[in-house]
C-alpha cells in the first residue's frame, strides 16, 4: 500500500471524526470514494500487516468487509504471523508424462496446480483422492463471529479461493503466494472456512496457506484449523511442511550440454543477480510489458537495475530491444510456451554456453 493511500485513510479518519475510544466503526465504499477520490477496492487491500496504514496500526484497528460495499474498522489483531518452515523433504511427482499446457506463466497458481497434480498437496494434508472443485470469486453465505468482544455479521461478501479441493470427507481451501510473507490477514482463510462450512457442514474444512519460493524451489504448506468457528482469532497451526518436488527423471550435470545453436560466451557475465527475475522478465515481455520504465515499475527496480535484467535476458538470447522496446527472440517465444518440466532444462542448456558456468559444471562433474 502506498503513502498516498496511507494519507487517504488519515483523511477518512479526520473527515468521519472517528472516535478512537470505540472498537467498531463502519464505512461504505461510497464514502471511501467520496472522501478520497480513490478506488475503494485499492484502499481496502490490506493482505499483510505491512499494508496496514499507520492510522490503523497506531490505534489497533484493521479492516474487514462485512457486506457488499460495506467495511468494518474493528479493533483487534487481524493478522497471523507465519510459523517457521521445516527442513525441506523430497516428494517424487506422480505425473506420468510432461504436461504440455502447464507452466505458461510464473504466478502462484502455476506452482499450486503443479503441487496438486504431483500429489504433494494430498500427501501434506493426508487426504487422498482430492478433486479440484473450487476456484475464483463468489459471494459468501451469511455468518457471524467475534473479534475480541466485538460481534460482526457478514452477509454476501465477495471472497476468493485460490484453489479448493474436495475429498470424500474433507474440503481443502488454499490461499497461495509467490515467496513467503511475514504474515497474512486471517480473513483470507477464515471467510472461505466459514462459507464452505455452511455449504458442507458434514465435511472437515481444512484451511491451507501455501507459498512457493523460486530461489530454492521450496513448496511450503501451513495446515491450519479454527478451534472456535465463532472466533476470528482462534486460528491454530496443525502442521507445516516444506517439499521439493522432483520429477521421475531428474536433471543431472551429465545431461546438460551447451545449446548447439549458441557459441560458448567467453567473457560475458551479466550484472543481474536473480535468474528467476530474468526469466520472469521474459514472460512479462510476452505479456506486453516491453520497456525499461514499465519493467522497473513491475519489479520495484530503478531503471538501471531494469537494464541489467534486460541485458541478462539478451545475453541468454531470449530478448532483444528495438527503439526502446523489448521484443522476444524466436528462442524467447519458444521458451515462453514450454511446459515447466522442459523449461528448466532449456535454460540449463543455454547457461552451459557461458564459459564460467561451463567450467564450473566440468569441475563439479570431475569431483563426483
Amino acid at each position: 500500500m502506498s503513502r498516498k493511500t496511507f494519507g487517504a485513510w488519515e483523511d477518512i479518519f479526520r473527515s468521519k471524526r472517528i472516535d478512537l475510544s470505540c472498537d467498531l466503526h463502519n464505512i461504505s465504499a461510497d464514502e471511501i470514494k467520496a472522501i478520497t477520490g480513490l478506488e475503494p477496492r485499492t484502499m481496502a487491500k490490506m493482505d499483510s500487516s505491512q499494508d496496514l496504514p499507520p492510522v490503523f496500526k497506531n490505534n489497533g484497528y484493521f479492516l474487514l468487509p462485512v457486506k457488499n460495499g460495506l467495511y468494518a474498522i474493528v479493533r483487534g489483531n487481524g493478522f497471523h504471523i507465519l510459523e517457521d518452515t521445516m527442513n525441506a523433504v523430497a516428494h517424487t511427482s506422480r505425473i506420468q508424462f510432461p504436461l504440455a499446457t502447464a507452466g505458461r506463466g510464473m504466478g502462484e497458481m502455476q506452482y499450486l496446480d503443479y503441487s496438486t497434480h504431483a500429489g504433494a498437496l494430498e500427501s501434506v494434508v493426508k487426504k487422498e483422492a482430492l478433486y479440484p472443485s473450487i476456484r475464483g470469486r463468489e459471494y459468501s453465505k451469511n455468518f457471524s463471529f467475534f473479534v475480541n468482544k466485538t460481534k460482526l455479521d457478514v452477509s454476501s461478501v465477495q471472497l476468493e479461493v485460490d484453489s479448493g479441493l474436495e475429498g470424500k470427507d474433507a474440503i481443502v481451501l488454499v490461499e497461495a503466494k509467490i515467496n513467503t510473507p511475514d504474515d497474512f490477514i486471517i480473513r483470507q482463510l477464515f471467510y472461505p472456512f466459514r462459507h464452505f462450512r455452511a455449504i458442507a457442514p458434514h465435511k472437515e474444512i481444512i484451511p491451507v496457506f501455501f507459498t512457493y519460493e523460486p530461489k530454492n524451489r521450496h513448496y511450503n504448506y501451513w495446515i491450519y484449523e479454527f478451534s472456535d468457528p465463532d472466533n476470528y482469532n482462534s486460528i491454530r497451526l496443525r502442521e507445516t511442511k516444506t517439499l521439493i518436488i522432483t520429477a521421475r527423471e531428474e536433471i543431472t550435470i551429465e545431461k546438460i550440454e551447451a545449446a548447439k545453436e549458441s557459441p560458448l560466451r567467453s567473457g560475458l557475465i551479466p550484472q543481474a543477480n536473480d535468474l528467476n527475475k530474468v526469466i520472469e522478465l521474459v514472460f512479462k515481455v510476452a505479456e506486453g510489458i516491453d520497456n525499461c520504465k514499465d519493467i522497473a515499475e513491475h519489479f520495484g527496480f530503478n531503471e538501471r537495475q531494469s537494464s541489467y535484467y534486460r541485458e541478462a535476458a539478451e545475453a541468454l538470447g531470449l530478448v532483444t530491444s528495438e527503439q526502446g522496446h523489448y521484443i522476444l527472440t524466436a528462442q524467447g517465444k519458444h521458451f515462453s510456451i514450454l511446459p515447466t518440466d522442459k523449461r528448466n532444462i532449456f535454460i540449463a542448456h543455454i547457461l552451459a554456453g557461458f564459459a564460467l558456468v561451463h567450467d564450473s559444471m566440468r569441475i563439479l562433474s570431475e569431483r563426483q
